[in-house]
């Protein structure tokens, strides 16, 4: 069985008490916990020192560029997560999938608002922290995040919706938000 259809399968599942809340915990804990330790504390006191890496930019401009990209992918994450709860009936986690194809702002913009936002929020606090192996670090998990959503999450979303999903995809960018007055017909 492919990774997609085992996904699908998990998110048609009936809501237990301990699903729910292990839907909701999870991303807690590896957002709270996990991702900082991996990507920015780990690199920054660590990595950076072990392999005498320079800092790369003045405060002011790590404060105005850093601040500006958490700033923006606070607002796409925090905004993806309310619409998937409040329209779609779910969370980002399999474990209790959204129960409605969301194509609503911020879905509207681009089909993965939500990693949007985490990767900026991520690049932001890498750049804040002025660390070049955080950064790296940043990078990869990106590249890996975005590999998995176009060739696992978006077969699972074809199985789930069919149709409605294959309309949207065609119609909706991939990743980086577009209004919809500057997209090309097709």
């Amino acid at each position: 069985m492919k990774i997609a259809d085992k996904l699908a399968e998990t998110s048609n599942r009936p809501l237990t008490s301990r699903r729910r809340f292990l839907a909701k915990a999870l991303p807690v804990f590896v957002y709270t916990f996990f991702f900082p330790a991996l990507l920015f504390i780990i690199p920054k006191f660590f990595l950076d020192r072990w392999l005498s890496l320079p800092t790369f930019l003045t405060p002011v401009v790590r404060a105005i560029l850093g601040g500006s990209l958490i700033t923006l992918g606070s607002i796409f994450l925090f905004w993806s997560i309310r619409a998937q709860g409040e329209l779609g009936k779910g969370t980002p986690m399999p474990l209790m999938a959204t129960q409605k194809l969301v194509v609503q702002k911020p879905y509207l913009y681009c089909r993965n608002p939500l990693f949007f936002g985490v990767i900026n929020l991520f690049f932001g606090i890498s750049i804040l922290f002025d660390s070049i192996s955080s950064l790296a670090m940043v990078s990869i998990f990106s590249v890996a995040i975005l590999l998995y959503t176009k060739f696992i999450e978006e077969k699972e979303l074809e199985i789930r919706f069919g149709n409605e999903y294959l309309a949207y995809k065609k119609n909706t960018p991939f990743f980086i938000p577009t209004p919809l007055i500057f997209r090309r017909k097709k």
